[in-house]
């Protein structure tokens, strides 16, 4: 099977002229968390807003793929942005988007002018510094029971505080985005997708077009960190920031984080 004609197209929004900037979302409310942000960028500048399948076919009550995962995403994306006739693009991606853009990235450096990423759990980047710790495997072990027909809403909230989206004191039912999430509930069938993902730490290494990486300051105990201090360690031309928010940080730090994020494409744009 050629895996690259099988693979649908991601659903995008484009909005603004200038300069391509691609905005790659997290798996559980996909594009609409972007939708903010696609408008203040795109003043300046050409923005595509992508939709994860994940996040698609779970909205569509459909079931995923057989073959589905990080990889298929992936896929999806490059072909997505072939078709857009997209040569050359700056890319912010969160959280599941940020594993997907970061290993399409590697192995697309030329497409590339920059690249920022809001704590990608791309645990294969851990793995090659050895075996995961015991927390991390303990997380893996939870988001593998969200990988059935039906997510329920005890999972749902289980799932907001497991990912520091929500502090393990509140119950996410009383907050504003709470409907949003469980209409979303079933894009977290695809949950241990982003664990089972493998690719290249010398393709890191080799990355050369400048990174920024982004940290929620905790508000539980946060895995995905781990990921980003390796990434640090690995990356030849990066840049960290943290802002307050947790795993929620570019909703949270909205603001602050489309000032840091604007004058970082400003600084490399001049680079070019």
């Amino acid at each position: 099977m050629n895996l690259k004609r099988e693979v649908p197209l991601m659903k995008r929004e484009i909005s603004g002229s200038g300069d391509s900037v691609v905005l790659v979302p997290g798996g559980l409310t996909g594009w609409l968390s972007w939708i903010p942000h696609a408008e203040m960028l795109a003043e300046t500048r050409r923005v595509i807003r992508l939709q994860l399948l994940n996040v698609e076919f779970g909205l569509a009550g459909a079931p995923l793929p057989a073959e589905y995962s990080a990889g298929y995403e992936v896929t999806a994306l490059g072909n997505t942005l072939d078709k857009l006739g997209i040569e050359q693009a700056d890319f912010a991606a969160w959280s599941y988007g940020g594993e997907i853009t970061l290993s399409y990235a590697v192995h697309n450096q030329q497409r590339v002018r920059s690249l920022t990423l809001i704590e990608p759990p791309a645990f294969w980047v851990l793995r090659s510094r050895g075996p995961l710790p015991k927390e991390v495997l303990e997380k893996q072990e939870f988001f593998q029971k969200l990988t059935t027909n039906n997510v329920n809403e005890e999972q749902l909230v289980s799932f907001l505080h497991n990912v520091d989206l929500v502090p393990t004191d509140v119950d996410p039912r009383t907050l504003s985005p709470w409907p949003v999430w469980l209409k979303h509930r079933q894009s977290l069938r695809m949950a241990d997708a982003p664990f089972r993902h493998e690719d290249s730490i010398e393709l890191v290494r080799a990355f050369e077009k400048p990174v920024l990486l982004v940290k929620g300051e905790s508000m539980n105990q946060n895995f995905h960190h781990g990921v980003i201090d390796v990434l640090v360690g690995e990356l030849p031309n990066v840049e960290v920031v943290t802002f307050p928010g947790g795993h929620g940080v570019p909703v949270v730090s909205m603001e602050p984080f489309l000032e840091r994020f604007s004058r970082f494409l400003s600084e490399h744009a001049l680079e070019q």
